[in-house]
């Protein structure tokens, strides 16, 4: 029962912190909450995902976001309306990772740049920005509200 119990309150402040921010609508920085364990951090994220409606992610593990984000990561992904994306929010969106080949991949990345044709994207650890591609209402996927860390094998 205790063990019941403090895996519930985990669980509990994790959901407090990571939506402290989207209280009010404004655009934050997600939470990010380091985890003893993957075990812990997928429970925590799927409470928070389904106590949101949001969607559950977990990282590919490349390094394009780090220091934020290093290895693979849950991340819980809210589909906020797409006039309410903010420069510097984090976006899941279906892009091209290769300038040259038109095929469409699910990437987690920086909003930096908005113009007449979409945001501009850019990995906090890469050099420059996807200035070949945009995110647009068409493949907007959602926005980054809280990052599950844990140890990596």
């Amino acid at each position: 029962m205790k063990w019941l119990l403090s895996r519930a309150a985990l669980l509990l402040l994790a959901l407090v912190v990571a939506t402290a921010g989207r209280a009010a609508g404004t655009s934050a920085a997600p939470a990010k909450t380091q985890y003893a364990s993957q075990h812990d951090a997928l429970m925590a994220a799927s409470l928070l995902a389904t106590s949101i409606g949001g969607n559950l992610v977990l990282t590919s593990g490349t390094r394009s976001m780090e220091p934020l984000i290093h290895g693979k990561t849950y991340v819980v992904v809210a589909k906020h309306p797409y006039q309410a994306i903010a420069k510097q929010d984090i976006l899941l969106y279906r892009g091209r990772p290769d300038a040259a080949k038109a095929d469409r991949k699910t990437i987690l990345h920086r909003a930096v740049l908005q113009d007449k044709y979409g945001w501009m994207m850019s990995g906090d650890n890469n050099r420059f920005s996807e200035s070949w591609d945009r995110v647009t209402a068409d493949n907007y996927l959602g926005t980054v509200v809280a990052i599950f860390a844990f140890p990596q094998a």
